[in-house]
């Protein structure tokens, strides 16, 4: 019961008292006026009624009668008796007064009346007669007590009801600040923070909604400035000053997250530099050096946005470096000429003159690590700076192990996929195990395809999803596999799978009405679903995606962003969006024990998800010393090798969780 419940129920009571109380005094003092003038008419009419019988003969008892019936006639009077000396008795006596009931009979129940009986001598002379005793009726009096009481009841009960009204307008006046301040402590809750400018009159409760809004405030400002300070640390460590893009260190841990995750990658390493860049600084000056670098990461930003799930950096000086999903070598020598197009035609040539190179090499499988990534892309470089005819090349190696297929059988593979539902999924757990406690709760899910007998991860056929622009269609169905071994299992209250959703289906209005009407037809198992976006993808969907979570809340479905740390947006985002869980990026959890400036960024991205009351789970982990550092900094989760590889069904996942907890 609330505040204002609890006291508009105590007024309320406390009004019905009065009322009720006022009402019962009035009618007892009623009862005892009319109570004094029955006793006093009966004393009146018997001293009357006395002194009119001394005047009739002695012995006349018709004429005696005739005087006590012209008293009794009136009404007034339920009891008249004349008792002579001799003990004889002449009496009038009735029953009621009047033909209809005065009073309900619990009301003469409740109110009665202590008549006293008027008694008074007759004599003659000195001769005394007899005795008159007078009793009054009551039926008047029960009569206009009643009436009086209904009339007192009906505006008591006006009385009540305006006043009750008029409690209800002032209990809501006076209490629409706490509905305020009740309101902003769930929005901070909500992580917005809502300053209240209506500030109240009433001292109690302006105080109240001052020390609230310097609480939001304050709130407000450590959470800006625990941002900033991660966003700056994450400048400082992983980005170059100058561009934005990536630094050394940056991209080379991020590509050597990719290529020692244990799972096969699929994508073009390019490495740019541009033509004569020394001697460029030193003729044209600083500035104009800038320009270029500026110019040349610009390029490389547009053709980030190009090409999902891609990153780059500078390397050093003019030297650019670029990681582009692709599915194998074919496509790869595809996205190179685009690569090198965009940057012809663009604005690098045009605005300083200057030539660059690329080279590039495809990378694929488990055997790549980053210092021979590098090299080889570098001797790319070399031959086409050597080659007059082509100034980007690819890295020319035995590729035996590939699936070299064109764009239209790709497209003919992936369309034979979703008409034969041959998605595979599986299922990476995320757990919590420290300190002797073991706990599942989350199933990362995982997709592929079988091709010429193998396997194909989504590493080497997605970017063909996202190029013939079937993400939605591949997302669907990777749903609708995921709610059909759903039904099958019997997961525990809490635990939830989660599906990765890609850019392009979430800035699909068909594909939100699809995804929502399948999960409405599913209903069941909407609480054990949770779906997730990358970070680097949120400022280009943050829009459609405020209005899927909400409605995907509805149906308590939560919402996350996966590869925190990765994108270059402001942690502002995890304060816009409804969100319910953060996961950090493996490249940042990889070494973590060993660098402490890397440490720190993970514990303020866990500090910030917290302060938002968001859980934040740690993924990519293969060591046991990242482990041990990432639960000391309180993280709620963790998923990879650490644990254990992906598994083929929720069956086999389930299993081992239980003989792992044993």
């Amino acid at each position: 019961m609330t505040l204002r419940q609890q006291f508009s129920m105590l007024t309320t009571v406390l009004v019905i008292v009065l009322l009720m109380g006022s009402l019962t005094l009035s009618i007892f003092n009623g009862r005892d006026t009319f109570q004094q003038q029955l006793n006093a008419r009966a004393y009146d009419a018997a001293t009357s009624l006395a002194l009119a019988m001394s005047q009739v003969p002695d012995g006349d008892e018709i004429e005696l009668s005739r005087q006590i019936d012209a008293l009794f006639d009136r009404g007034f009077f339920s009891d008249i008796t004349f008792t002579d000396v001799n003990g004889n008795e002449l009496y009038r006596r009735a029953q009621q007064a009047l033909t209809r009931q005065p009073a309900p009979d619990w009301f003469r129940n409740l109110v009665t009346f202590e008549l006293l009986p008027a008694e008074t001598d007759v004599t003659t002379g000195w001769t005394r007669l007899g005795t008159v005793r007078v009793i009054s009726h009551t039926d008047f009096a029960y009569r206009d007590l009643w009436r009086m009481t209904q009339d007192q009841a009906i505006w008591f009960m006006a009385v009540l009801i305006v006043s009750l009204l008029l409690l209800q307008l002032l209990l809501r006046w006076l209490f629409k600040p706490v509905l305020q301040v009740e309101q902003q402590a769930l929005a901070i809750s909500n992580r917005n923070w809502v300053v209240l400018e209506n500030i109240p009159n009433v001292l109690e409760l302006r105080n109240m909604v001052l020390a609230m809004n310097k609480m939001v405030n304050k709130l407000y400002a450590m959470f800006t400035e625990q941002s900033a300070t991660t966003e700056r640390l994450r400048k400082e460590s992983f980005q170059d000053p100058l561009t934005g893009l990536l630094n050394r260190r940056g991209f080379d841990q991020r590509l050597d997250h990719l290529l020692r995750a244990n799972e096969e990658h699929s994508g073009l390493l390019l490495l740019l530099q541009i033509e004569n860049f020394a001697d460029y600084n030193l003729r044209e000056g600083r500035a104009a050096g800038d320009d270029a670098i500026l110019v040349t990461a610009e390029s490389l930003i547009t053709l980030q946005e190009f090409y999902p799930k891609s990153f780059a950096g500078r390397h050093a000086g003019a030297d650019f470096t670029m990681y582009i999903p692709v599915a194998n070598r074919a496509h790869a020598d595809e996205t190179l000429q685009h690569v090198f197009s965009q940057f012809g035609a663009g604005s690098l040539n045009q605005r300083t003159g200057l030539d660059f190179h690329i080279g590039g090499v495809f990378l694929h499988g488990h055997q790549d690590t980053v210092g021979s990534a590098m090299k080889r892309a570098d001797e790319a470089l070399r031959q086409a700076q050597r080659n007059p005819r082509a100034r980007a090349l690819l890295y020319l190696e035995d590729l035996n192990n590939t699936s070299e297929l064109s764009g239209g059988q790709w497209l003919e593979l992936l369309h034979e996929v979703l008409q034969q539902d041959g998605l595979e999924l599986m299922y990476m757990p995320v757990v919590y195990a420290t300190g002797g406690e073991f706990r599942l709760l989350q199933l990362e899910v995982y997709s592929r395809i079988w091709h010429k007998e193998a396997f194909v991860s989504a590493a080497r056929f997605w970017p063909m999803v996202e190029q013939h622009s079937l993400s939605p269609a591949f997302d669907l169905c990777v749903v609708r596999k995921l709610l059909k071994q759903l039904e099958a299992v019997e997961l525990e209250k809490g635990v939830r799978v989660c599906v990765n959703l890609s850019a392009a289906s979430v800035l699909d209005a068909g594909f939100q009405d699809e995804l929502l009407a399948l999960l409405a037809e599913h209903s069941e198992l909407c609480e054990r679903l949770a779906f997730e976006l990358p970070e680097f993808s949120i400022l280009e969907v943050e829009k459609n995606l405020q209005t899927l979570t909400e409605r995907l809340h509805r149906l308590r479905v939560q919402v996350g962003v996966d590869q925190v740390g990765t994108g270059t947006v402001a942690f502002s985002y995890m304060k816009r969006l409804k969100l319910d869980y953060l996961r950090i990026d493996g490249s940042l959890n990889r070494g973590l024990f060993d660098a402490q400036d890397q440490r720190f960024y993970a514990q303020s991205m866990i500090h910030i998800g917290h302060s938002l009351d968001l859980a934040v789970y740690g993924e990519g982990l293969e060591q046991g010393e990242d482990v041990d550092e990432l639960y000391r900094d309180s993280v709620d989760g963790i998923s990879g090798y650490f644990y254990c590889k992906p598994f083929g069904s929720i069956r086999n996942l389930l299993e081992w969780v239980k003989g792992y907890a044993e």
